[in-house]
């Protein structure tokens, strides 16, 4: 998850923002949003100089203070139409 967290934030340098966040149990769901520009190959694209802007759900499964699972579901596809890389107007 780090991982594919830096290759966007190097990619569209911006800001992260987490707009609601709940926990249950051992479970935490975060809702983020990410904004920023297309400065850097993202996913095999040249930079385009574009503004982005996505979203996406995180769920973690916390145990003894560490993450032990997470699960995500981000708008990969509307990054892809924002920098032209498919076609459609970004919704």
């Amino acid at each position: 998850m780090k991982q594919a967290a830096e290759i966007f934030r190097v990619a569209t340098p911006g800001r992260h923002e987490i707009r609601m966040q709940v926990a249950e149990g051992d479970l935490v769901v975060s809702h983020i949003v990410g904004r920023g520009v297309h400065e850097g190959e993202l996913l095999g694209i040249p930079a385009t100089n574009r503004e982005v802007e996505t979203a996406g759900i995180a769920i973690h499964r916390i145990r003894e203070g560490k993450i032990v699972e997470y699960w995500t579901v981000v708008e990969v596809a509307r990054v892809l139409q924002q920098v032209g890389a498919l076609p459609g107007a970004p919704g």
